[in-house]
């Protein structure tokens, strides 16, 4: 992870471009990715591009490539529990250890600890026959969970760039 954003705000035009391109498709050669660059007008070579990519890299902007499989659930659903704990001196360790466990779960989309009536909001995408996958979160931490609430959500699109910012936190 980068320990600032100071990498984020150096992209121009042409690295968002390169970003928006392989977020929708990683395996877009360098020679694809200039040829539609072209196209919208921007004047570039695929060494151009290969050599920003490498650049994005190396600067921990792009962490990685992964194949993302299709599901055998083409659905947009999702579940948002929000937790409200009981008030303890080890709230920190027990919100640790809510998270830890969601990180498990091959379902979650992302966990993050609020501030106000709720203490966190876990965020878990419903796969087959599983209606209510926050219900094991729940089970798991009854004794330390004083209020929750869940919420059916749905998810068409998403700003994978603005998304993968959150990575920075």
């Amino acid at each position: 992870m980068l320990s600032d954003d100071s990498s984020w705000s150096t992209l121009d035009e042409v690295d968002r471009k390169i970003i928006d391109i392989l977020n929708k498709n990683a395996r877009t050669s360098s020679k694809e990715i200039a040829a539609e660059l072209r196209n919208s007008g921007v004047d570039v070579s695929d060494r151009t591009i290969r050599k920003r990519i490498e650049r994005l890299e190396r600067n921990g902007i792009i962490k990685g490539y992964k194949a993302v499989l299709s599901s055998v659930s083409s659905t947009d659903e999702f579940e948002a529990l929000f937790v409200k704990l009981k008030i303890t001196r080890s709230v920190d360790s027990i919100l640790e250890s809510i998270k830890n466990f969601v990180k498990t779960l091959p379902n979650y989309l992302f966990v993050a600890t609020i501030e106000g009536d709720w203490n966190m909001i876990i965020v878990m995408r419903i796969e087959g026959s599983e209606k209510n996958p926050t219900s094991r979160i729940i089970e798991k931490f009854s004794d330390q969970i004083l209020d929750y609430k869940v919420n059916s959500i749905q998810i068409r699109d998403i700003n994978l760039l603005n998304m993968s910012l959150l990575l920075l936190t």
